[in-house]
């Protein structure tokens, strides 16, 4: 235990003392909390209250202008069509005038009426979220709908009221909201993702380099390797969760501190129920510590920190798979998919997190999830430590391991 804790403070000390680790969480945590705070300083850009600023100051801002040209009769009142689409109009008589309008940015954009059912939609440049085309074809739709109602010898107002009559639907959720948990949800998975590819090879990296500069040599006449490997996996993988910590920590105090200027509009990201935190905790620290062992066993499958990035492919191609299932999970949480995969041990990590989070899952499963994650990690160090006790004494091209494992069954 004394040589596993000298190895441990030893290889702390190195991250924590690393100019670039230490600048690189402070400016990452600078960058959390400018980006929540500095936006509660600029005037009207977080809107008033939780609402949007444009639609508190749409009547003293100045509406687009649209235009339009009926090409048909039957489109009979033209000045009712248009009311029902609260932006500035500009009815041209030539089909011509109004594209000229368009290119010359005159209008905005422009609607040419073939037909009741046949609707041409003039634009210079279709943004993405250009919604004019989709609120026309609401707006011609619903007055088809009172033109019909109309003919059939309804009044106006009893038209209008046949139009307005709405049905309220209130959700009774007995489980969870997966609508409201997916932003947090995502949020958490994709931060474990860069955690792991991230420190994976930093892992890799530091178990290799004494073998690297041979160093290993003189590390194995003194050191226990079960301390040396255990050691080196368990700081890199503290670092990675301090640094985490300190980030996240620092996004989640900053929200709180403005939280009222935000008018609420991140709680999807930060409101997350201490059940769901504390399954994040214990099945993404598994999960993160599985990949860490992994990671320090394929570091002692090589000799130089140069053959790292081809040794670890593999393994980074299995855990990214794990993650594409659980996006793909998302969108059902309770799918035979992800029940499969939250019980196998390189995927349950973000599975069994994702089910937990935006679905139901019973606590025998949860437990068992949990175990079998356990008794990998423990597996994946102990296999570890051997593979190190065995890559010390080969030099030379990586060991492949296949041959790794044969060779230390004839042993």
């Amino acid at each position: 235990m004394k040589q596993f804790m000298t190895v441990l403070k030893f290889e702390l000390n190195s991250y924590f003392k690393n100019k670039s680790f230490v600048l690189t969480t402070l400016l990452l945590a600078v960058v959390m909390a400018g980006a929540l705070i500095i936006p509660t300083f600029i005037p009207g850009l977080l809107g008033n209250g939780g609402k949007s600023a444009r639609s508190e100051s749409s009547s003293e801002e100045e509406m687009e202008t649209l235009g339009i040209y009926v090409h048909t009769d039957t489109v009979k009142d033209v000045d009712a069509l248009l009311s029902l689409m609260p932006v500035e109009w500009e009815n041209f008589k030539e089909e011509d005038r109004l594209k000229s309008a368009v290119e010359r940015n005159v209008i905005k954009a422009g609607f040419i009426i073939e037909s009741a059912s046949d609707v041409t939609y003039v634009v210079n440049n279709l943004a993405i979220s250009d919604e004019y085309s989709y609120m026309f074809e609401e707006a011609l739709r619903l007055y088809q709908r009172q033109q019909y109602l109309l003919d059939k010898g309804l009044s106006p107002e009893e038209a209008a009221e046949a139009e307005n009559m709405t049905v309220s639907v209130t959700p009774e959720i007995l489980g969870k909201n997966s609508a409201r948990n997916y932003g947090y949800t995502y949020a958490l998975v994709f931060f474990v993702y860069i955690l792991i590819i991230f420190y994976g090879q930093m892992i890799a990296v530091s178990v290799t380099t004494e073998k690297s500069n041979r160093a290993i040599e003189i590390l194995v006449t003194s050191v226990n390797p079960n301390s040396l490997i255990f050691g080196k996996v368990l700081a890199g993988a503290i670092a990675g969760v301090v640094q985490a910590v300190l980030i996240l920590g620092t996004g989640f105090v900053s929200y709180n501190a403005v939280k009222d200027a935000w008018g609420g509009k991140l709680d999807f990201l930060f409101q997350i129920p201490s059940r769901v935190l504390a399954a994040y905790a214990v099945f993404a620290l598994l999960s993160y510590l599985l990949y860490a062992f992994i990671f320090g066993m394929l570091g002692a499958m090589v000799s130089k920190t140069e053959d790292i990035s081809k040794s670890a492919t593999p393994v980074t191609m299995i855990y990214v798979v794990s993650f594409l299932i659980s996006m793909l999970g998302m969108t059902d949480s309770d799918s035979l998919l992800m029940k499969v995969a939250s019980f196998i041990p390189f995927t349950s990590g973000n599975a069994m997190f994702i089910r937990v989070s935006m679905g139901s899952v019973a606590l025998w499963e949860t437990i068992i999830s949990g175990g079998l994650l356990i008794l990998s990690c423990a597996a994946a160090g102990v296999l570890a430590v051997k593979i190190f006790r065995f890559g010390t004494l080969y030099y030379g091209n990586p060991l492949k391991f296949t041959a790794v494992l044969r060779r230390m069954r004839q042993q």
